[in-house]
C-alpha cells in the first residue's frame, strides 16, 4: 500500500506491540471512572502503569486518587498540578506523609507520556520507596521531597473508592481537578513494584521508549483498561473482572489517537496563553485561533471540521506558521480569504452556520479543495486532481499548518481522522484513509491521508547515528570519550564549570587543529588536546583547554565523512567531508583573493554556511541562504545581522546547490580557508527563524522533530548566540545556557521547552525572544513520527 511519498515507509516501522485506542477525559463534562474494591490489597507494594497526552494545561489534572470518601484520611493522589509539574502525595488526618513535586515541567500536548509509579515502602532506602518514571526514565529531582515512611500502608489497596480522572478534595467535597487528556494501556500491578521494562522499551533504531505488551500477573486488585469496549468502558482486561464504573463519558469518546499512532489535534502551545481554556474535547474543538501540532511539507491530507452555531466569522485553512500567507474560508460569509493582506479575491460559496467542512490539501502541487456535508467546492475533484477551489500563492516556506480562526461564540470540532463523531455531536461513519486508516464522517479522496504519526514518512536519517551531545569531566590525565555513537568529523567543547574558550576540531583540517568559536585567532596546532577521532567518542590528553582537571565540560559531535575529498565544482578546489544524507559538509579551501566559486559537497542548497580563516586573524562569518536575502552574521560576536561587506565577502551572492560564493576579501577568501555547511533534513534538523515577542509566553517553533540541541541568535540586534541542549538540561524547562561568542562557564537563564515536535519560548528576556526575526539550528533527538512528550 502507498503511502504519502510514494512508498509503503507509512508502516510504524518501530513496530512490535500496538494500541488501537485512548479514551479520552474532557474536564468541562466532569468526566471520570470510579471502583470501590471490595477486598483490600497488597498497601505496601503495588504499581500503576498508563499512556498520557495531555489537553488542556496549567490546570490541576487528576490522574489517579484513592480515598475514603467520609474521612479526611487516607488518601494518595497521582496528578498533574496547575505548574504542570507532576505531583505523587499522601496524606493522612491532613498532613503529608510523603510528597513528590517534580522539578521538571510536563507541558507537551502533541504526544504522549508513559508515567510509571512503583511503590514499595518495605525499600530500606528513603527514596526508593516510590519510584516515578517518565518516558522509562526515572524521575529523581523534586522540589522538597517527604518520603514514604518505612512499611507505611498506603490508602491504594484498600477498600475505599479508587478514582481515575477526578479528586475528592476533602470528606464533605464535591469532586473537582477533572483529568483533561487522552488516557491509554493503564495497568494496575497490586503486589508488585515494577519498573518500566515490564511496559515498555527504548526503539533499537529511532531512540524512543515505546510501549510493549506486559505479560506478568495483577494480584487481588490488580487491573488493565484498555478501552477497547465502548460499550463497556471500565472494563478490567486483566481477567480479574475488576471493571470500573465510567461518569460523563460515552462510547464516542473511545478515539483511536494512542502512543502508537499519535494524531494531529490543535495545539494550545502555539499561540499560547491566549487560548487556554479556549479548546476542549481533546484539543479538537476550538472556539478562538489555534493551529494544529502538525506540520506539512508534502504529501495529500485530507481533515475534517463540524462548524456549529456560526453566525460570525469561522475560519477554517491552513497557514505558514509566520502567517505570512494563509488560506481560510469564512464559513458564515461563504468568502475566501488568501494571502497575508487578508483580500477576499476567491468567489463566494453558500454560506453555512452548521455542517462538516470538508479539506483535501496535495502538498506536493500546492492545490486545495474545500467542501461542505458531502460536496466539493465548484465541481471539484481531489482524487483526480481536477477543478481546484485555489492554488497556493506562496509555497516557498515549504510547511503549512491546518488552522483555525474563530470570533467569540463560534465553535467548531475538528477531526484529523481519530474520531467521526466529532466528539458526540455526530453519528460516527467510520470511513478510512487511503492506508486503511483513520476514522472519518466523510471518504478521504483517494490517495489522501489521515494526519497521524503512521502515515508520517520514514526519517531518512536515524538521529543519533549522525548528531549526539556528551558530557564529561575532565581528569588532565589522558582518557578516552565514549558514548557518541560513531566516529565525530567535527567536535565543538565547551566548559561548563569554567571560563574557558569554544573549541571546534574536525577531521579535515587535522584533528589537534583548533578554532575558538568566541575569538578571531588563527587555527593553532595543539597536540595535548583533542588526539584522536575514535569509533565512539575521541580521545583527550592533557590539555588545559579540552580536559582540565575537575572541568565539567560538554561535546556536540557531527558525523561527516571523514578526512574528505577533492570537490571541483567550483573555480577553487576544496576538500569536502559531506554527510549529504544528514545535511552537513565540512569545507577546505585555499582562497585567491578575488571573486570565486567553491564546492559544499552537498545534494542542495546549504541553509547555513560559516566560514573561518585558518591562516588569520578574522571574523567568523555566518550566511543563511534559507530565508533568501543577503547578509551576515559574525560568530563570535554579539552583532546584529548586516550586509556592509556583502559584496567582499560573498560577491553578492548566495549560495547555490553546488557551490558557495566568495567574494574578494581575506575574511572569506585568501589562504587557508574552512567552512561549515548545514541544510534542513526533515526529522533530523532544521535552520529557520521565528519572530520573538519580547514575552514570557514567547513564539512556539515548528521543527518536525523533537530536538537535541538549538543555537538561536537575532539577527536584529546586539543580543548573545545561545545553545540549549537535552543532555545538560534532561527535562524542561532547559534553562542551562552556553555562548557561542564569550569563553563564559554555563548559567541559568532564559527558559524554552523542548517539545516532541518543536520549541516553545517561555521567557520575555530579548536574548532569545528579541521582538523581530532571530535565526536558529537545531537538530534532532527523535523524529517527530517516533517522539514521546518532553
Amino acid at each position: 500500500m502507498s503511502g504519502p511519498f510514494g512508498s509503503d515507509q507509512w508502516m510504524y516501522s518501530s513496530g512490535g506491540y500496538e494500541i488501537d485506542q485512548s479514551l479520552r477525559f474532557n474536564d468541562d463534562d466532569s468526566a471520570y471512572l470510579t471502583r470501590t474494591p471490595a477486598s483490600a490489597g497488597n498497601q505496601r507494594t503495588w504499581t500503576w502503569s498508563g499512556w498520557v497526552k495531555r489537553g488542556n494545561i496549567g490546570i490541576t489534572n487528576v490522574i489517579f486518587q484513592q480515598r475514603d470518601d467520609y474521612n479526611n484520611s487516607p488518601q494518595f493522589n497521582l496528578q498533574f498540578k496547575s505548574d504542570d509539574t507532576i505531583r505523587i502525595i499522601e496524606q493522612s488526618g491532613g498532613a503529608n506523609v510523603g510528597l513528590y513535586d517534580t522539578t521538571a515541567v510536563f507541558r507537551d500536548v502533541s504526544s504522549w507520556y508513559h508515567i510509571v509509579v512503583a511503590f514499595d515502602t518495605t525499600d530500606s532506602t528513603e527514596a526508593d520507596r516510590v519510584k516515578l518514571y517518565v518516558n522509562g526514565t526515572r524521575i529523581t529531582s523534586f522540589n522538597s521531597p517527604d518520603h514514604w515512611p518505612l512499611n507505611y500502608d498506603s490508602a491504594v489497596n484498600t477498600t475505599v473508592r479508587a478514582l481515575i480522572g477526578a479528586q475528592r478534595p476533602n470528606a464533605s467535597s464535591t469532586l473537582n481537578n477533572y483529568l483533561d487528556c487522552y488516557l491509554a494501556d493503564v495497568h494496575f500491578i497490586d503486589g508488585q513494584a515494577l519498573d518500566p521494562s515490564y511496559f515498555g522499551e527504548t526503539d533499537a533504531d529511532y531512540g524512543h521508549w515505546k510501549p510493549i505488551k506486559y505479560t506478568g500477573t495483577y494480584g487481588t486488585n490488580g487491573f488493565y483498561l484498555d478501552f477497547g469496549n465502548s460499550s463497556s468502558l471500565g472494563e478490567d482486561q486483566s481477567g480479574n473482572s475488576n471493571d470500573w464504573t465510567a461518569n460523563n463519558l460515552a462510547a464516542t469518546d473511545v478515539v483511536l489517537d494512542s502512543p502508537t499512532n499519535n494524531f494531529a489535534t490543535l495545539n494550545p502551545i502555539w499561540e499560547g496563553s491566549s487560548v487556554q481554556g479556549a479548546l476542549s474535547e481533546g484539543n479538537l474543538k476550538c472556539v478562538s485561533n489555534e493551529n494544529s501540532t502538525f506540520s506539512i511539507t508534502g504529501g495529500k491530507w485530507y481533515w475534517e471540521v463540524n462548524v456549529s452555531n456560526t453566525t460570525g466569522y469561522t475560519g477554517i485553512g491552513f497557514t505558514n506558521g509566520p502567517y505570512t500567507q494563509y488560506l481560510r474560508w469564512a464559513a458564515a460569509y461563504g468568502s475566501w480569504i488568501n494571502g497575508s493582506a487578508g483580500t477576499l479575491n476567491v468567489g463566494n460559496q453558500t454560506a453555512i452556520s452548521n455542517g462538516v467542512v470538508m479539506i483535501a490539501f496535495d502538498a506536493d502541487n500546492n492545490k486545495a479543495w474545500f467542501g461542505v456535508d458531502g460536496t466539493w467546492f465548484g465541481s471539484g475533484d481531489p482524487s483526480a486532481g481536477s477543478n481546484s477551489t485555489i492554488d497556493l500563492v506562496d509555497s516557498s516556506t515549504g510547511k503549512w499548518v491546518p488552522e483555525s480562526n474563530h470570533q467569540a461564540g463560534d465553535s467548531a470540532v475538528y477531526n484529523f481522522g481519530q474520531d467521526s463523531s466529532f466528539a458526540g455531536n455526530k453519528t460516527a461513519q467510520g470511513n478510512t484513509d487511503a492506508n486503511g486508516i483513520g476514522d472519518f464522517y466523510y471518504a478521504p479522496p483517494s490517495g489522501y491521508l489521515a494526519l497521524c504519526t503512521q502515515n508520517l514518512p520514514e526519517p531518512t536519517v536515524a538521529p543519533a547515528d549522525h548528531f549526539n551531545t556528551v558530557l564529561y569531566t575532565g581528569t588532565g590525565t589522558t582518557q578516552s570519550i565514549t558514548g557518541v555513537g560513531f566516529q565525530p568529523d567535527w567536535v565543538w567543547i565547551k566548559s561548563r564549570s569554567d571560563v574557558d574558550n569554544n573549541i571546534v576540531q574536525d577531521a579535515v583540517r587535522g584533528v589537534t587543529r583548533q578554532l575558538f568559536t568566541n575569538l578571531t585567532d588563527a587555527e593553532t596546532n595543539y597536540t595535548n588536546g583533542v588526539t584522536s577521532f575514535d569509533s565512539d567518542g575521541f580521545t583527550v590528553a592533557t590539555s588545559n583547554w579540552s580536559n582540565e582537571n575537575g572541568q565539567t565540560r560538554v561535546a556536540w559531535n557531527w558525523k561527516a565523512n571523514g578526512t574528505g575529498v577533492s570537490n571541483t565544482d567550483g573555480t577553487i578546489t576544496s576538500t569536502v567531508s559531506a554527510n549529504v544524507d544528514a545535511g552537513f559538509s565540512i569545507v577546505s579551501y585555499t582562497g585567491t583573493g578575488s571573486n570565486a566559486t567553491v564546492g559544499h559537497g552537498l545534494s542542495q542548497t546549504p541553509d547555513l554556511v560559516i566560514i573561518k580563516s585558518r591562516s588569520g586573524a578574522f571574523s567568523w562569518i555566518v550566511q543563511d541562504t534559507f530565508s533568501g536575502s543577503l547578509g551576515y552574521l559574525t560568530l563570535q560576536t554579539s552583532d546584529a545581522k548586516s550586509t556592509t561587506y556583502n559584496s567582499i565577502f560573498f560577491n553578492n551572492t548566495l549560495a547555490t546547490s553546488s557551490v558557495i560564493h566568495l567574494g574578494s576579501d581575506q575574511t572569506t577568501n585568501l589562504n587557508s580557508m574552512i567552512a561549515y555547511c548545514f541544510h534542513s533534513v526533515d526529522s533530523f534538523s532544521k535552520v529557520g527563524t521565528y519572530l520573538g515577542n519580547g514575552s514570557s509566553d514567547g513564539p512556539f517553533v515548528y521543527t518536525g522533530f523533537r530536538p537535541a540541541f538549538v543555537l538561536v541568535k537575532s539577527t536584529q540586534s546586539t543580543n548573545q548566540w545561545y545553545i540549549y541542549d537535552t543532555k545538560r538540561d534532561s527535562y524542561n524547562p532547559e534553562q542551562s545556557l552556553l555562548i557561542p561568542n564569550s569563553s563564559g562557564a554555563e548559567f541559568a537563564w532564559q527558559h524554552v521547552d523542548f517539545l516532541s515536535n518543536g520549541f516553545k519560548i517561555k521567557s520575555g528576556n530579548w536574548d532569545w525572544n528579541y521582538p523581530g526575526k532571530i535565526l536558529f539550528l537545531a537538530f534532532a533527538e527523535n523524529p517527530f513520527k517516533y517522539a514521546n512528550a518532553r
